[in-house]
């Protein structure tokens, strides 16, 4: 059974149509996206009920500080994953196996001091970070239970999710990372709201968040334990290694990723900072529209998140065709879907906002930002695209560049100029911006990347290349039957 299984696998890797290897491989993270996206909207609702704004104040200060347990295990998970799945496609599975060892090992390891370093910092961090006396008791509690005692279920539940889908289980890691969210959303009225007494509505909120995440990892331990005879899997702390570059290898690429997820917080502060001089409403209207824009940002994400090991698998394996087939697919799709959502965003942006809330002024604000901000989802497609493939191919330099470029480097200088030069839509308008400058370093570095690529084959791959590309012809021709093909396999054979 096992032994199926795992040839299932590589055929979605390297035989599978290109949109069912695509689909298959994107949907289950798709989905995992949306339900964290119902989530985070949850969470803030829930909260909402109590009327208390110190308790709503508690979950967006502390929001900045678990950020970087998800960066962290960006760090970990998808530089491990991209590494992992490139030692498959060159059918190194020792390597595969040890890269393993050591994202595991070293992201739990990092969840462990992170959780130590919050647990003893608490009183110097939350007045740094925003907090206030109303407020100090609610981010003291909720830091306490998502960050100290939830740093390993919360690092361990996403890291594992992006492990398990670099060797083409993306949905069993799908239904992990998504049962961890569907949970928080049952357990928080429950907790907040019948367990514990009034007042105590924020740690309920935590300690469902905590919960729910150390049943994720709890799901994630026993698939991994039960499907030990995967070559890749392993518990064994003797496979962790320092040596053969692995270190190097995860992090050159997860530094580049994680550094994505803490360069977009660090814009979101940012662009709170600029808004709040406009009054509460106007920072309401533009939280909410860059919640409604999520939908579009987030499935993107997921897209491309899913169909990183797939092309990182065919990437190693030298199969460029595939793998190119495999890119011009996903960018079709993302382009169309955030193209759709485009007109969407602009056509009921009204709509929109006000399912979030009825107050005239935020509704209004939020309107304006979401139809300017609208614009920006196909131009990310493209951005989040090519950091995907650079990261699938180990381009560490690429990433890195495209990553700091997109959030850091262009948006908050412009957020700044343009707030200058236009006022509060100048800050709504940088992100459109951002996005244009990200998308044309993006076709920049790509072209340079297919131009490395012919560089490489010209210059001793293009015998591998000439029967990946045979072999390609020759799978197509089962596939479709067609006599006319045999011809080619008949080639491959000889």
């Amino acid at each position: 059974m096992s032994r199926e299984r795992n040839a299932n696998r590589t055929r979605i890797f390297e035989e599978a149509p290109i949109a069912q290897a695509v689909f298959t491989m994107a949907i289950p993270t798709i989905i995992t996206q949306l339900i964290n996206i119902v989530y985070n909207f949850a969470d803030a609702w829930y909260v909402g009920r109590t009327g208390s704004a110190a308790m709503m104040a508690a979950l967006s200060v502390s929001l900045p500080i678990f950020i970087i347990i998800q960066a962290l295990a960006n760090l970990f998970g998808i530089g491990g994953s991209s590494a992992i799945s490139r030692a498959l496609g060159r059918k190194d599975t020792v390597r595969a196996r040890r890269i393993f060892a050591f994202s595991l090992y070293g992201g739990l390891f990092a969840a462990i001091v992170y959780a130590f370093v919050v647990f003893w910092a608490r009183p110097l961090m939350i007045p740094l970070i925003g907090g206030s006396l109303d407020s100090y008791p609610y981010i003291y509690d909720y830091m306490f239970w998502t960050m100290v005692v939830g740093a390993i279920p919360t690092l361990g539940n996403a890291l594992c999710g992006h492990l398990v889908r670099s060797i083409g289980a993306a949905r069993e890691a799908g239904f992990g990372m998504s049962m961890g969210g569907v949970l928080n959303i049952i357990l928080d009225p429950i907790f907040m709201f019948v367990l514990l007494p009034p007042g105590m509505e924020v740690t309920g909120a935590a300690v469902a968040t905590c919960l729910s995440n150390t049943a994720a990892l709890v799901y994630f331990g026993i698939y991994l334990y039960r499907h030990r005879d995967n070559p890749v899997f392993t518990f064994s702390p003797a496979d962790v290694t320092l040596a053969e570059d692995i270190p190097g290898e995860v992090f050159s690429i997860g530094t580049a990723a994680a550094l994505q997820t803490f360069l977009a917080m660090v814009s979101n502060i940012f662009a709170n900072k600029l808004v709040v001089e406009y009054g509460s409403a106007a920072v309401a209207g533009m939280g909410i529209a860059k919640k409604v824009n999520m939908i579009a940002f987030n499935t993107t994400m997921g897209l491309t998140q899913g169909v990183l090991p797939l092309i990182a698998y065919n990437y190693g394996a030298k199969k460029h065709v595939r793998m190119e087939q495999v890119i011009r697919f996903t960018a079709a799709v993302a382009l169309g879907y955030t193209t759709c959502c485009t007109i969407l965003f602009r056509l009921f942006a009204r709509q929109l906002i006000t399912f979030f809330i009825n107050e005239p002024a935020s509704v209004e604000f939020g309107t304006q930002f979401l139809r300017v901000i609208a614009f920006a989802a196909p131009l990310c497609a493209l951005s989040y695209m090519a950091n995907t493939i650079f990261q699938a191919a180990g381009k560490r330099k690429y990433s890195l560049a495209l990553s700091t470029m997109r959030k850091g480097v262009v948006d908050i200088p412009a957020m700044i100029l343009f707030k200058m030069l236009m006022g509060l839509s100048g800050v709504t308008w940088a992100t459109p911006f951002a996005e244009v400058t990200s998308a044309v370093t993006a076709a920049v570095l790509y072209l340079r990347f297919r131009k490395q690529l012919g560089e490489a084959k010209s210059g001793g791959n293009g015998a591998v290349d000439a029967v990946s590309e045979l072999q390609e012809a020759a799978g197509a021709a089962k596939r479709s039957g067609s006599g006319e093909d045999s011809g080619v396999s008949e080639m491959i054979e000889e």
